[in-house]
C-alpha cells in the first residue's frame, strides 16, 4: 500500500477588487501580466485582514473584504507550493501613491475585460462563476436613451 503525503502549501489571501462596476486587477512585480492582489496570510490577522492589506500595499486601494470566501487555487513558483484564498472586496479609495507603485500598475477593466485578463486562469474561472452568480454587485452601464411616456 502506497503511503500518501500530504503536501504542504503556503497559505495566501487575495481580493476581487471590484470599484463603480470595474474591476481592479494590477500587474505581477517584473511582469506585464495582470493578475489581483493576494500575499501570505499573517499569523496575526485574518485571511480577510491580509488580504485587505496586500491590496493596499500592491495596488493602493482601499475597501470592504467581504467575509465569505469566493473560491481558492493552488500555485507552484520557486520551488514552493502556495494556496490561495480569494474574497470579493468592495473598494472604495484608490489612491494616487502606494507601496508597490514603482513596481505595479494598476487599471480597472470592465468584469467581462478581466476575466479574458487575469491570470492564472483559475483566478479567471473563479472571477466569472462569482461575477455571473452575483450580478447585482456589478453596476451596469446605463444606455443614453431614456424611455418617453407616451401621453394620452
Amino acid at each position: 500500500m502506497a503511503s500518501r503525503t500530504k503536501q504542504k502549501y503556503f497559505k495566501q489571501s487575495g481580493v476581487i477588487p471590484v470599484y463603480k462596476g470595474k474591476v481592479v486587477l494590477i500587474t505581477a512585480s517584473g511582469s506585464r501580466r495582470w493578475i489581483t492582489p493576494k500575499g501570505s496570510i499573517e499569523w496575526e490577522l485574518s485571511a480577510q485582514e491580509s488580504a485587505a492589506k496586500e491590496a493596499l500595499e500592491e495596488a493602493g486601494i482601499k475597501g470592504e473584504v467581504l467575509p465569505e470566501e469566493v473560491g481558492t487555487y493552488t500555485y507552484e513558483k520557486l520551488g514552493g507550493r502556495y494556496k490561495v484564498r480569494l474574497y470579493f472586496m468592495e473598494v472604495t479609495k484608490l489612491k494616487d501613491n502606494w507601496d508597490e507603485r514603482a513596481f505595479r500598475k494598476r487599471k480597472l477593466f470592465t468584469p467581462k475585460q478581466a476575466i479574458k485578463k487575469v491570470v492564472p486562469a483559475a483566478v479567471s474561472k473563479i472571477m466569472a462563476h462569482y461575477f455571473h452568480e452575483n450580478r447585482h454587485l456589478i453596476k451596469k452601464k446605463r444606455s443614453g436613451k431614456k424611455k418617453r411616456k407616451k401621453k394620452g
